[in-house]
């Protein structure tokens, strides 16, 4: 008989036994393994049933109802080592033991070796694959090769182990002995099987999930050199879901054909697009400010059906332009800044020097601590860096002007406060950074506040001997990018209670004043949301039920007063003029008093317009698509480090559809248990983790 029909609840394997239904002395099993002598049971048994119930009985009539049949399987036609036939026998699930099992013979002496040799699989585990049953109050737990292969591979995705994980003889030893001797190890081969499968399965659920949306998607796509010098594509879905939750999936990543052009990188997204059913939902694209990336928006849009005109569909990623800006304006202070970097890595260069460090922290009554650089061209290392010394100039100074004399006159007092200075400058610009960068929460509707936040800062320090140079350099970049405002931005920061379109006058007002520049006036940005309302009223009118009655005390019942550390949220909160126009639920939002809460991490945009849906139909229909595209690429970059770790030099010729399994399948499985940040993390903040970098 072929093992595959040997099946009982979830495919249970059998174990072997003796005649006479005692458990075998150890050793009589030879060299083979639990799993192996129960594939070789069953391969000579036959089941009964997939329910633990014997035929016979079952055409009888009768039913076998005692909890000991979750705990052992009727075999007909038992067969022992030698061949001989000896019957029904009921083997027990967790050790090689049969016993009799006629109807009319009672279970008792089942009981007792359940009882006295089980016991702990008798009251610990759930059961797959069917409806749980209790023994005791607790669940019941029936074994299944196939449900622990698909487990396995799941794992082996997610945790980013080897495919050989679960061929190892340690770990088939630890879960033999110590969680389930039903156990087999699986090969290399068949969990690389086992992971794909997982992976079109998850994709189909994907698929399907996606077709049934009501409201656009937006992507996310960044390009990537692996250790075999071959290109990669990654590209991440965003969505909000009938549940009014963001939700981030990496939906393919790639093998980018070379040249990494215009083309190709349309060729290769598209080809996602028409792969996921998706050509018609595509609301935008963020991407960096690679060339080739934005020369390919114009390919979208001849090929695309987009909405808005495409005024809204490309998204340059504001992270990127954040470290352009503050690129330019680390360089008037760089003769300070590389005295330090070179004091550091003069330190950290050395074992030797580090434990002579050390050694003077203690002289010096300061906790020891291992000196870490920075890496030039990311200026939030640096930042961080800076952060981490505050509590070490003194001894730092002192030890590198002990140990070389510099031509400039060593690291000074004066070089440590210009630096420190500068880092307290940068503290609204990383902050931004990071706000910006987050996958989990929207965040168009917070552009507008962040780049208030930096004009407000650069205004503060431009007359500052220190800072007129890095200013003029900062502001002149921010005004290259900056100077025609990205209507998503404006439009999105007016779908947020909080700000609202008199909001959106005030922040975009203010930085124009910081940074003498003109940008859209009230008029302006209330024709475009009107607009933009009037396009999805023509739309959804017929479907949407109509708006329930709108008071302007409507607000949200954690409103209190407003954040003071925070320059854009006193600028709105100030007073202005009210909004007026025609009874639409776009003028009856625009009229309710502004929603303010007093610890604004707390607020959730998507529960406030989960709470008002059925107050606006669709205005929140709108709302969903605006808050939806991501205003970074960091969600697609976020990818590259996993692959960067996947793809090692051991496992350097990856195939690319095993790749691609393994970084979505991976996504998937965080974004289902829930443990996707909801920015990804800081890649200095553990490179730094010994420090104070958290402290003010």
């Amino acid at each position: 008989m072929d093992p595959d029909d040997i099946h009982f609840d979830n495919e249970r394997l059998n174990h072997n036994s003796d005649d006479d239904g005692q458990t075998p002395p150890p050793g009589s099993l030879g060299r083979e393994s639990v799993g192996e002598a129960a594939s070789n049971i069953a391969a000579a048994s036959t089941p009964i049933s997939v329910t633990g119930h014997s035929q016979s009985a079952q055409s009888a009539g009768s039913r076998r109802r005692s909890w000991v049949w979750k705990h052992s399987t009727i075999v007909k036609n038992f067969k022992n080592a030698q061949g001989i036939d000896l019957g029904p026998k009921a083997v027990c699930n967790y050790c090689p033991n049969t016993y009799t099992c006629a109807s009319s013979g009672g279970v008792g002496h089942i009981e007792r070796h359940l009882n006295n040799i089980h016991k702990k699989f008798k009251h610990t585990v759930v059961e797959f694959g069917g409806e749980s049953d209790t023994v005791g109050g607790t669940s019941n737990f029936v074994y299944s090769q196939s449900s622990m292969r698909e487990g396995l591979a799941r794992y082996v995705v997610a945790a980013e182990q080897p495919f050989t994980f679960g061929d190892d003889i340690r770990f088939e030893y630890f879960v033999k002995h110590y969680l389930q001797p039903l156990f087999s190890k699986v090969s290399r081969n068949t969990t690389r099987s086992d992971s794909l499968k997982a992976f079109i399965e998850v994709r189909k659920i994907l698929i399907s999930e996606i077709a049934e949306l009501g409201s656009l998607i937006s992507f996310t796509s960044d390009m990537w050199s692996g250790r075999n010098d071959l290109g990669y594509i990654s590209v991440t879905a965003h969505y909000i879901d009938s549940n009014w939750i963001l939700n981030k999936k990496i939906i393919a990543f790639r093998l980018m054909e070379y040249p990494h052009n215009a083309m190709n990188i349309f060729q290769c997204i598209m080809g996602v697009f028409r792969e996921f059913e998706i050509v018609d939902k595509v609301f935008s694209i963020t991407f960096d400010n690679h060339s080739a990336n934005t020369s390919s928006i114009d390919l979208f849009q001849q090929n695309l059906t987009i909405s808005h005109a495409g005024q809204f569909f490309h998204v340059r990623c504001v992270c990127h332009i954040i470290n352009l800006v503050v690129q330019d304006g680390l360089k008037p202070i760089g003769p300070q800044i590389e005295k330090i970097r070179d004091a550091i890595l003069y330190i950290a260069t050395s074992l030797a020097r580090q434990q002579e460090f050390e050694g003077l922290c203690v002289s010096y009554n300061v906790k020891p601590k291992k000196i870490k650089t920075d890496v030039k061209t990311r200026w939030n290392s640096t930042f961080l860096m800076l952060k981490s010394c505050r509590n070490h100039t003194d001894v730092i100074s002192a030890y590198v002007n002990s140990k070389y004399m510099r031509t400039d006159g060593g690291l000074t007092r004066a070089d440590w406060n210009i630096a420190f200075e500068f880092m307290n400058f940068l503290k609204k610009i990383y902050a931004a950074t990071l706000a910006c960068s987050g996958v989990r929460y929207p965040t168009t509707c917070l552009v507008l506040n962040h780049l208030y936040n930096m004009s407000h800062t650069l205004k503060s320090h431009r007359m500052k001997p220190n800072f007129v140079a890095a200013c003029k350099s900062m502001e002149d970049k921010f005004n290259k990018y900056f100077k025609n405002m990205p209507p998503i931005f404006i439009v999105a920061s007016a779908m947020d209670p909080r700000i609202k379109v008199r909001g959106v006058e005030k922040l975009l007002n203010g930085i124009g004043e910081n940074l003498g520049i003109t940008l859209p006036s009230t008029s302006t940005v209330t024709t475009l949301l009107t607009s933009i309302y009037a396009s999805y009223e023509s739309k959804f009118a017929c479907t949407a039920t109509a708006a329930a009655p709108c008071s302007s005390s409507i607000n949200d019942p954690c409103s209190t007063s407003n954040n003071d550390n925070d320059p854009s949220w006193f600028l709105i909160s100030g007073p202005g003029s009210s909004e007026t126009c025609s009874r639409s639920e776009l003028t009856q939002y625009l009229e309710i008093n502004l929603v303010t809460t007093e610890d604004l991490q707390s607020f959730d945009i998507l529960a406030w317009w989960k709470k008002t849906e059925k107050t606006f139909p669709i205005l929140s229909i709108m709302a969903r698509d605006l808050l939806t595209p991501p205003v970074s690429s960091v969600a697609s970059e976020s990818a590259f480090s996993a692959s960067n770790r996947v793809l090692d030099e051991r496992r350097s010729r990856l195939a690319p559809d095993i790749l691609d399994c393994l970084i979505c399948l991976k996504d998937w499985e965080d974004a289902c248990l829930g443990i996707q940040k909801c920015h990804p993390r800081d890649e200095f903040r553990d490179y730094f983790s010994d420090s104070d970098i958290d402290a003010d």
